[in-house]
């Protein structure tokens, strides 16, 4: 299978900050992270949905049916289910439908192949940008990571966003190596179902690096097997991209070892060219500025937002979670700032919370900044204060979203 997220723009009706629309079709678990930053609550979400209705006779009985019906609603709330790749948007009807009358609540569910049209009242820069990179044939999943102990593998495929688990290997492998125990036996069934989900599941087309880890000597085992058996078996595609194996060490067979795998030496040399590493990279400097010269570095609303005022930032780093943010208010100004950054010349990065550095950034409000020149002044700032608004109410939105009316399936 070919690992090449890129989402189907199927059309696109609007103007550089001016209201309109555009139709998406989501083809990968990357496009629907897209989407779910793309969709803001106050949007209209148009698509194909089902929806329950009553029909009644003459005899006073009631026939339930379900049709399939095109729908429009302005979304309310949007869930992101990461593990059943699928986005519920949920809102009132508000386009003329004779099934469903208008104001009615309703759920639309958006999958893999399925069509939906997005409307925003103002397609700013920030939305714009995500659009591109949703759609940007150029982006594909560059690493790929096989986290193994004995008779454990877990596979990911790492894009600039996202950190997506696409196969589980599970073999009984005896504890000890002991006479009449089958650990020979059943350790090479376990290699083997590895290298077969290598083949299966990795398009070196595509990826650009295999890092094989973890924290025994179970990987550099199999990476000999590996080897040896693509050479005996005649795989040319593995005998050539041979060098793109790299065998690190890790902590664990599971997700949370990949971020210190990011940061290994042996792997920065092999993915030098990718988004990933570049946010790794731009993390690493801000922790050690932050040690080393912390009048350079600072995080948190208020701090970065004082920053920008006096054109001492650098470098900002910021998740992709806080544009999701329910109050229009707060999103607004987030934006303002990434704007004013943009515009002074500095580098922006916006991490996505499905990835280990934006896992990082998170655990730090979610944005902070490298410094052109020392702000000994923003020390001052507690790092967990909000951004000034000027007076604008920052407060969420709050709508009383009822389910009385919700007939969709």
């Amino acid at each position: 299978k070919s690992f090449e997220f890129v989402m189907k723009l199927q059309g696109r009706q609007f103007e550089n900050d001016e209201a309109g629309t555009c139709s998406l079709i989501p083809e990968e678990s990357e496009d629907l992270w897209h989407l779910y930053n793309l969709v803001s609550k106050g949007d209209t979400v148009r698509a194909q949905t089902y929806r329950k209705v009553q029909k009644e006779f003459g005899s006073g009985s009631v026939a339930t049916d379900v049709r399939r019906i095109h729908l429009t609603i302005t979304v309310k709330h949007i869930e992101y289910d990461a593990a059943g790749d699928e986005i519920r948007f949920s809102g009132k009807n508000c386009e003329e439908n004779q099934y469903v009358k208008l104001g009615a609540h309703h759920t639309i569910s958006i999958g893999l192949n399925q069509k939906m049209t997005v409307g925003k009242d103002k397609w700013d820069f920030v939305f714009r940008d995500l659009l591109d990179e949703a759609c940007n044939a150029k982006r594909s999943a560059e690493i790929a990571v096989v986290l193994m102990d004995a008779g454990v593998a877990n596979f990911y495929l790492l894009t600039a966003v996202l950190a997506k688990e696409v196969a589980r290997v599970s073999v009984n492998v005896p504890k000890k190596r002991t006479i009449g125990s089958g650990y020979d036996k059943s350790l090479n069934r376990f290699f083997e179902q590895v290298y077969a989900g290598i083949l299966q599941h990795i398009n070196f087309d595509i990826v650009k690096c295999v890092v094989l880890a973890g924290p025994g000597f179970v990987k550099d085992s199999f990476a000999a097997h590996l080897h040896e058996s693509a050479v005996r078996k005649g795989d040319t595609v593995l005998v050539q991209h041979r060098q793109a194996f790299v065998v690190a060490h890790a902590s664990g067979c599971y997700k949370v070892a990949l971020r210190e795998l990011l940061a290994d030496g042996a792997v920065k040399s092999q993915i030098a060219s990718t988004k990933a590493l570049d946010h790794m990279q731009t993390l690493e400097s801000f922790y050690t500025m932050l040690k080393e010269d912390p009048d350079r570095a600072c995080y948190g609303p208020a701090q970065v937002q004082k920053a920008v005022e006096m054109g001492a930032v650098d470098s900002l780093m910021v998740t992709d979670g806080l544009f999701r943010s329910c109050s229009l208010a707060v999103r607004r100004k987030y934006v303002e700032i990434v704007e004013g950054v943009r515009d002074a010349g500095a580098k922006v990065l916006v991490f996505s919370e499905q990835h280990v550095s934006g896992e990082q950034l998170k655990q730090l409000s979610g944005i902070a900044a490298l410094l052109r020149f020392p702000c000994g002044e923003i020390d001052d700032i507690d790092s967990d204060a909000e951004i000034d608004f000027d007076g604008v109410e920052a407060a969420a939105d709050v709508d009383a979203f009822s389910e009385e009316d919700d007939e969709d399936l």
